[in-house]
């Protein structure tokens, strides 16, 4: 691969600020916090250029691999089925590029199944992540129904057209599922899956 100057530019502005980070031994939550917003800003930076360089490449063998290759999309029987590989930002962790980075994969993905629901969606939310008795209502879940309305799956995401439920899971292998369906049949897709 040639690093263009861009690639080059923000790996280098990643060196910097881990090389600041790892010369004190100490830092403020404050100055954590900038470092992990600066950290996610460049990291989208990063996979934003490799994802140009793998659409200008000929050969499959070339391209780059990246978390952004593992989100996956399905429809059978009715389910949009979609796997998330990370887990959702906590709100608290907004200003990252991290939700704009998912929204904009989910919105890829689904790209195939445009106008598969005419009538109210249900969606239905597992989040998976390794910390344990962590709390679900602070994670932040919007990109994915903006991620559907993005690629046209969905119509809107005011009250008419969805609803959702977000459950959490422990797991060693953090992520998220997604289950998106008419919302007639809730009961029928409870019952077989029984979270």
């Amino acid at each position: 691969m040639i690093i263009n100057d861009n690639l080059k530019k923000n790996i280098f502005d990643l060196k910097q600020i881990t090389d600041m980070l790892v010369k004190y031994n100490s830092l403020t939550d404050s100055q954590m916090q900038n470092f992990l917003k600066t950290f996610e800003k460049t990291r989208y930076n990063i996979l934003t250029e490799i994802k140009k360089y793998n659409n200008t490449t000929e050969y499959e063998y070339q391209k780059i691999k990246n978390i952004d290759d593992d989100y996956m999309a399905d429809f059978e029987n009715g389910i949009l089925k979609i796997y998330i590989p990370e887990v959702m930002p906590s709100y608290k962790n907004l200003k990252t590029h991290t939700h704009k980075r998912i929204l904009l994969n989910i919105a890829n993905i689904t790209q195939p199944f445009t106008n598969k629901f005419e009538n109210q969606v249900f969606i239905f939310i597992k989040v998976f992540d390794k910390i344990p008795n962590w709390d679900i209502d602070n994670k932040y879940i919007k990109p994915i129904a903006d991620g559907l309305i993005y690629s046209n799956v969905l119509q809107d995401d005011n009250i008419t057209k969805m609803f959702y439920c977000v459950k959490g899971e422990i797991s060693d292998q953090p992520h998220t599922e997604v289950y998106v369906f008419d919302s007639k049949n809730i009961n029928d897709f409870l019952e077989k899956y029984s979270f």
